[in-house]
């Protein structure tokens, strides 16, 4: 390498300078180069050799040593995200459920085991303490005993749609009819899986956590009849009036 080469060099260099700084400084008095003037030299580079060769051995013996690190550092990885994706196979095959853009997810929960230069743990990150509060207040108001006004449902079906996104899964097939918010955003809720969603998801969330050493298991508490009387109501205005411009439509291919 160039570092090495100019460190050589300089080794080189000092001795050599030092030798020729002796004999012009000698040079007059004596009578002459001496015989033990150049093996004064010899010796000089010589040493300057010994001393390159040393130091080259120790830093090949660094590099070798941080380059073993980085790849136990990597096989590391590799062998977590295997058995996060052994993980997630269960999930999909207990609960029919599909799980997409798998290394997302992974890059969510682990943001620093994909950088070797960052240190690696099987501790998922305070993001899923967060989608922990984010379900909590979806089931909150599914068994609420009080009749949600048609505006909260719609909130409640965003809040829903974008939690699901961030644990990246789906367990409605494209197929299938679903209410698109805004007529755009597929929300994953249809009259047919309503009284699944939360189970499924609060299921779905325990896995990632419990995998992620996240305490805390997240459960539905059922569904109250004043928030399925509301869901319903929404539904018919969507049907009737396309109400916020609210579609329930197959998922366009």
């Amino acid at each position: 390498m160039i570092k090495d080469k100019v460190i050589w060099g300089g080794c080189v260099g000092l001795f050599l300078t030092g030798a020729l700084f002796a004999y012009g400084f000698f040079g007059e008095k004596a009578e002459g180069f001496k015989i033990v003037d150049l093996f004064a030299i010899i010796s000089a580079v010589a040493t300057a050799f010994a001393a390159f060769a040393a130091w080259s051995a120790a830093s090949a013996a660094q590099k070798q040593s941080f380059d073993a690190s980085i790849s136990i550092r990597r096989q590391t990885y590799r062998m977590h995200f295997e058995s996060f994706n052994e993980w997630l196979d269960g999930v999909e095959s207990s609960l029919n459920i599909e799980f997409y853009r798998r290394y997302e997810l992974y890059d969510t929960i682990f943001p620093d085991n994909r950088n070797p230069s960052l240190g690696f743990s099987e501790v998922g990150d305070p993001e899923l303490v967060s989608w922990q509060k984010a379900f909590k207040s979806l089931a909150d108001l599914a068994c609420k005993a009080t009749q949600p006004s048609r505006r909260e449902v719609s909130t409640w079906l965003g809040d829903f749609a974008s939690l699901s996104g961030h644990m990246h899964y789906t367990f409605l097939e494209a197929d299938k009819l679903q209410i698109y918010l805004g007529g755009r955003v597929p929300s994953g809720i249809s009259p047919e899986n309503l009284k699944r969603a939360l189970p499924v998801m609060g299921m779905v969330l325990s896995a990632l956590t419990k995998f992620s050493y996240i305490e805390g298991a997240s459960s539905d508490r059922g569904m109250s009849l004043e928030f399925e009387f509301a869901f319903n109501e929404f539904m018919e205005a969507i049907m009737d009036t396309s109400w916020h411009q609210h579609e329930y439509k197959v998922m366009p291919i």
